[in-house]
């Protein structure tokens, strides 16, 4: 299956692009996509981020489709 994947911030500049179009496995859950992305981009272990998925950050193992919107956010800034 293949995801969109959406990058904001320092995540973007980590990656080199604002989005991508990722290929997962057909049953692929937040949990794995986050490992995939660490295990392609190794700087993503050090950082702290947020996995948003249909606008809503992941709080729990969700399953993934092709047609959910997936972004990653860097920690916000407070002020």
């Amino acid at each position: 299956m293949q995801l969109k994947i959406l990058y904001f911030g320092m995540i973007a500049e980590i990656t080199k692009c604002s989005h991508e179009i990722l290929a997962v496995e057909t049953k692929c859950n937040s949990n794995q996509l986050e490992t995939v992305l660490k295990k392609k981009y190794q700087q993503l272990q050090s950082i702290s981020f947020k996995l948003v998925i249909n606008q809503n950050i992941a709080t729990k193992t969700i399953f993934l489709h092709p047609d959910h919107e997936v972004a990653l956010l860097p920690p916000f800034a407070g002020g």
